[in-house]
């Protein structure tokens, strides 16, 4: 019995220890497991890479460029014809020539229009100078001569004509024999004529005593004046009278009515013949006045610009690339037959209105011509920028013209050429690819890769110029050497 029991106690004691064999071996499996676990997580995650890419910051040069295409064309040519129709008598030049600004190309056949020229200088040289004493003498006795006429034909108008309508007309008391409206009238004509009495007298005295021409001749006009003014109101109660108030028959009226208007028209022609004289004499004497000088001044300017029309002339430095006509051959007015283009070379491109506002006149650019290939540079300069727009294909642009830098044989009007303008440049600056960049409207910002390279974080930056090669330039915000997030992988 005893026997059994311990049997049972070493049995089920044995169980037991089993038990807690096995229930210890499980734990440990489990702990282990947990570890194998554990240390497989750490090492994938210390031996996968970072789902995004990054790049250094660094120091470098940020360009901006606008790039175009133009045409090459001469910096300046011109299309030459004569102003007027003529025949050519002259060539100059022929195709392939080298002619400077001013060089004659052709001319026609001048010869009335020297002639004309030479006219004009004549007449403007006599009439700027003074007159010698023989043309002095000869002017003077020209006018005495005028003088002394004009009295014996007013003389003769008062004697012939005037005096047959008055009675005792040459005594101090002359009176009017033909009836008048009143006589007041009366009266009047009386006073007038006794006082062309003593006109007559003086101016008969003046002659006789040789008074100096010039006194003599401006009396004279006053003279006749006077003797006019008498003439013109006695023509007056002449032209008034009729049969029935004045007691003449009609044809003794007629005939007084011709007395009166020959004895004018003879009074008029000595006016006119005193006065020209007069104005002559002081013309002559005193020189041409500046007025006329310049008149004439403006015929031969007027000449020499005909002359100067017959000739072409080149208005710049180039070559001759027209030269048509023959000489002998009729040319017409505004035929072009001529043309001169400039040695130099520029380009004109159209730049669109996005990138109009980064040009600016002395930008450089570097050119390629499609004749010879993307390697060989020929140098260019923005010179003027056309204010307004031309619109292409619906889309506003601008005309930009440069000029190459320096002349090469090898460039030829009509080329295609390839621009690229640099319009900014920084230099020595911080830049990252562009492409790293988030700008919102509120913000600008980059993503800032951590220091262990397994993260990043959005930090601000400022950035400046944009390059037309994919980089900008960051002013604040980051330092040379920091990595910045450029992809990030979904």
């Amino acid at each position: 019995m005893v026997e059994l029991r311990l049997m049972c106690y070493n049995t089920i004691h044995m169980k037991k220890s089993r038990f807690r064999f096995f229930k210890n071996k499980w734990f440990i499996a489990a702990i282990i497991l947990v570890l194998i676990i554990i240390g497989y997580e750490y090492f994938k995650s210390s031996s996968t890479p970072p789902n995004f890419q990054y790049t250094p910051a660094a120091i470098g040069t940020v360009t901006e460029q606008v790039s175009v295409t133009g045409t090459v064309s001469p910096v300046s040519q011109a299309s030459l014809a004569f102003e007027k129709s003529g025949v050519i008598s002259h060539i100059y030049v022929k195709v392939g020539d080298s002619v400077t600004a001013g060089q004659s190309i052709a001319s026609l056949d001048s010869s009335s229009d020297q002639a004309a020229l030479a006219s004009a200088q004549a007449t403007l040289a006599d009439m700027s100078r003074s007159l010698t004493p023989a043309e002095l003498a000869v002017q003077t006795t020209s006018l005495s001569n005028a003088v002394h006429a004009a009295y014996v034909s007013a003389q003769s108008a008062v004697v012939n004509y005037a005096d047959t309508f008055f009675s005792n007309p040459q005594s101090s008391n002359p009176t009017l024999t033909v009836r008048t409206d009143s006589s007041v009238t009366s009266y009047r004509l009386n006073a007038e004529r006794s006082g062309v009495t003593d006109t007559l007298n003086k101016w008969s005295a003046e002659l006789v005593n040789g008074t100096d021409i010039a006194t003599l001749a401006s009396d004279s006009v006053g003279y006749l004046g006077t003797i006019k003014n008498f003439l013109n109101d006695l023509a007056k109660t002449i032209n008034t009278l009729s049969t029935g108030n004045s007691g003449l028959s009609q044809n003794a009226i007629d005939g007084a009515v011709t007395a009166m208007n020959n004895g004018l028209s003879s009074l008029n022609s000595a006016i006119n013949s005193v006065t020209t004289a007069e104005s002559d004499y002081n013309l002559k004497l005193a020189g041409n006045s500046s007025q006329s000088i310049q008149a004439e001044a403006a015929k031969v300017a007027q000449a020499q610009a005909q002359l100067n029309q017959d000739v072409i002339a080149s208005p710049i430095d180039g070559i001759v690339t027209q030269a048509n006509p023959n000489v002998g051959e009729f040319a017409a007015a505004g035929q072009s037959g001529f043309a001169v283009q400039n040695s130099g070379f520029k380009i004109e491109a159209y730049v669109p209105e996005a990138d109009i506002a980064k040009v600016a006149a002395g930008d450089l650019a570097s050119t390629t011509l499609d004749a010879y290939g993307a390697y060989v540079d020929f140098p260019a300069k923005v010179v003027m920028i056309d204010p307004a727009e031309t619109v292409l294909e619906g889309v506003p642009t601008y005309k930009v013209t440069l000029q190459f830098v320096s002349p090469d044989s090898r460039i030829r009007s009509g080329m295609t050429a390839n621009l690229e303008i640099l319009t900014h440049k920084a230099i020595d600056v911080l830049e990252i690819p562009y492409r790293a960049v988030a700008i919102t409207s509120t913000s600008t910002t980059v993503r800032l890769v951590s220091k262990d390279s397994k993260s990043y974080a959005s930090v601000p930056v400022t950035t400046g110029l944009k390059g037309s090669d994919g980089t900008i330039e960051i002013t604040s915000g980051l330092n040379p050497g920091d990595k910045v997030v450029t992809y990030v992988k979904s």
